[in-house]
């Protein structure tokens, strides 16, 4: 399966991206990355509510569109084509909107709980909202391999 992935890094192909950037990411920064407590609420619910394996805190990302990939894009970030280097690796399709949605101003916790299990039950945003364009990523706990730059 091919996707998308957005990194500031200089890629080539055959290079790879290893799971756990995100994660790092939020730890080294802790309560003052503007996401920590969506991730570690996303992290909680995921251990204690699901059988999915693969965190966010160690997985890499790819999305599924090409269109979404630059939208999310940085102006200092490239965009990738890539594809997991394991068939058999933990992998979870999720819709990014829900984390969208979660950290929306005025949000009440009892949504931000019920996005997040949404988010993590793999469910659509468009089948709550019919003007939702639901944004799927996928999550994978192994490299993903740098196949061309966009």
């Amino acid at each position: 399966m091919q996707l998308f992935h957005v990194s500031e890094r200089l890629l080539t192909p055959g290079d790879t991206i290893p799971p756990g950037r995100w994660g790092a990411l939020i730890n080294h920064h802790g309560v003052q990355h503007p996401f920590f407590f969506r991730e570690m609420m996303l992290e909680n619910w995921r251990v204690q509510n699901t059988d999915i394996s693969v965190s966010r805190f160690n997985c890499a990302y790819g999305f599924e569109s090409e269109a979404v990939a630059n939208e999310y894009r940085q102006a200092n970030e490239h965009v990738y084509l890539v594809e997991a280097q394991s068939d058999s690796a933990a992998h979870a399709r999720l819709d990014m909107l829900w984390l969208t949605w979660m950290g929306e101003p005025g949000v009440r916790e009892d949504q931000k709980l019920f996005w997040c299990a949404s988010y993590w039950a793999g469910h659509a945003t468009n089948d709550l909202s019919p003007t939702a364009t639901s944004t799927w990523e996928h999550l994978f706990a192994c490299p993903l391999e740098v196949l061309r730059p966009l």
